[in-house]
């Protein structure tokens, strides 16, 4: 009830009380001949009744809080101590996140079949100091067109710990441009330093077969005596080390392409000591197909990772050869991480490259290939492809 409803009750029942006492009063004082005195009684009664119930009628409409009562003191409410219990168990540390998390590969890296799941894994990097875990090169000499790229394999950047690239590779070209030179090779997995022997390989065999073309031409080249000197250069590397020379082991692949003919022909000369491979790819059409390298023994390479060939042990087990490329034609020098899956027909790896790599790509395109994706694929990966353009 609204608080001006409650006042009007009051002041109905106040009216009441005073007409109540009013008539009292007048009973009393009249005289009465019969009963006098139980009139009297009944009307001071009335009265009393009357002012209870206008007491007890405004006390029932005040607000409930107003009569709530008021606390009164007692006893003291007894005071609990909580005694320490056992300790609550330690919590439990967070479950460490596995060190290799797949993530999403790369939309732009060609994938094979179900891919390889290391594809996906973060890069990690190797603990001492080494040479850059991609690397990519785009160059025209002459009529020549070149592209170049190197990438760490999955198996090499993601399982701890981390391997460096093993792969190295060099271009160059006589100071004519008349030629264009290339040096690709591949440190083997069991050596401990073979970036190294790699790195120091390639660099070499470029600055040699420069020396060489430009005092003798083409036909002056000699694999065994090139070997022979990039081995010395091997082995010295391995001395300043301070390690023993089968840490620096490597194989090499080399090519020197002459300036092409009046036909647009260009004559090429091929030497090799281990897995790495050449292939040549038809301008009318047709899968890559490889013409030097030495075939591997997959029974040896499965136990002991291994090769018959390399540097700087047996140089003199190098050999050489010389072809021609077609205008439009095109010389490809890789290590085995792509040998090996343009080797297998099953795969479908050498029909894709073939078809992408018809003609020159930009360096960005290449370097994507290089890293494509495909089972059982997790070695380093090197081409260096030389597309010839016809005369220039």
């Amino acid at each position: 009830m609204s608080g001006r409803g409650v006042l009007l009750i009051g002041r109905a029942r106040t009216v009441l009380l005073v007409a109540v006492l009013a008539g009292a009063f007048v009973e009393v004082s009249t005289e009465h001949r019969r009963y006098g005195w139980l009139v009297d009684v009944f009307a001071l009664a009335a009265v009393g009744v009357v002012g209870m119930a206008a007491v007890l009628g405004s006390e029932a409409s005040r607000p409930r809080d107003r009569l709530a009562p008021e606390p009164r003191p007692g006893p003291a409410a007894p005071v609990f101590q909580h005694l320490p219990g056992p300790p609550p168990p330690p919590a439990r540390p967070p479950k460490p996140r596995p060190l290799l998390q797949e993530r999403p590969t790369d939309p732009s890296v060609p994938r094979f079949g179900n891919g390889a799941p290391a594809q996906g894994y973060p890069w990690l990097l190797p603990e001492r100091t080494v040479q850059n875990g991609i690397a990519a090169d785009e160059a025209a000499v002459g009529a020549f067109a070149v592209r170049a790229a190197s990438v760490v394999g999955p198996g090499h950047r993601c399982s701890p710990p981390a391997g460096p690239r093993q792969d190295s590779y060099r271009i160059g070209r006589s100071r004519d441009s008349r030629y264009a030179i290339v040096a690709v090779a591949d440190g083997l997995s069991s050596a401990a330093w073979s970036d190294a022997g790699a790195t120091t390989a390639s660099s070499q065999a470029v600055t040699l077969l420069r020396a060489q073309v430009e005092a003798g031409g083409l036909d002056g080249l000699d694999a065994v005596e090139l070997y022979g000197r990039v081995a010395e250069s091997v082995a010295g590397y391995a001395v300043r080390r301070g390690v023993d020379s089968s840490h620096v082991a490597t194989v090499l692949i080399t090519a020197v392409l002459a300036e092409p003919d009046a036909d647009g022909v260009a004559r090429a000369w091929v030497g090799w000591l281990g897995d790495s491979s050449a292939w040549l790819l038809d301008p009318r059409g047709g899968p890559w197909q490889c013409s030097s390298g030495d075939a591997k023994d997959r029974a040896a390479v499965v136990l002991s990772n291994d090769v018959a060939g390399r540097l700087p042990d047996t140089p003199q087990l190098a050999r050489s050869h010389y072809l021609t490329l077609p205008p439009g034609g095109a010389l490809a020098l890789v290590t085995d991480g792509i040998g090996d899956a343009w080797a297998d027909p099953a795969g479908h790896v050498n029909e894709y490259f073939a078809n992408a790599w018809r003609l020159p790509v930009p360096a960005t395109r290449f370097t994507a290939d290089v890293g494509f994706d495909a089972p059982q694929c997790l070695d380093d990966r090197t081409a260096v492809v030389v597309w010839n353009g016809g005369r220039a």
